[in-house]
């Protein structure tokens, strides 16, 4: 396979911020699709984070708040999974090349939540400002690293095993 299903950084970026500003935007692509709901995922846990440590958030909401990020957490895995799997699917890896240290889903998984945390710190600008050159460098190099990590995938120099979530959640 040519990998032509397995999109650019900057596309998913591009779809990871339709989504933050259109919470209706549905990628028609399902790789994209998968990603912006790995993003929505990420976005729930980020909020839910938020509201535990609220000051007024008792000890029963801590624990409510906690529940639902592992129910979210849980998703999160099958949708990294899911992506592994599609991508693996799109590309023909070269069996004998050294493996990578992270799948791509995983790597896509960490640019979602760079980009909720960019858009945040984006909608409070006044207080973190200086923030955003440091945040906006990190975005470019995780861009760089993952853009780096397919092209290494489909050139046969790397590979990648698909992840596979074993961890239990309240099981």
């Amino acid at each position: 396979s040519s990998g032509d299903d397995v999109p650019t950084s900057d596309d998913v970026v591009a779809e990871f911020r339709r989504a933050l500003d259109d919470p209706e935007h549905r990628p028609t692509r399902r790789v994209e699709a998968r990603l912006v709901d790995l993003l929505r995922s990420n976005l729930a846990q980020w909020n839910l984070e938020d509201e535990a440590r609220g000051p007024g958030a008792d000890d029963a909401a801590v624990a409510w708040a906690k529940r639902a990020i592992d129910e979210l957490n849980a998703g999160r895995h099958r949708i990294v999974e899911d992506i592994d799997a599609a991508i693996d699917r799109a590309v023909t890896q070269a069996p004998s090349a050294p493996l990578t240290t992270e799948s791509p889903a995983m790597a896509f998984d960490r640019l979602s939540v760079l980009v909720i945390r960019i858009h945040h710190t984006e909608g409070a600008a006044g207080r973190y400002a200086a923030r955003l050159p440091v945040l906006y460098r990190q975005l470019a190099d995780l861009q760089q690293a993952i853009d780096g990590l397919i092209d290494e995938v489909l050139g046969g120099t790397r590979r990648f095993v698909p992840y596979q979530s074993l961890k239990l959640y309240g099981e």
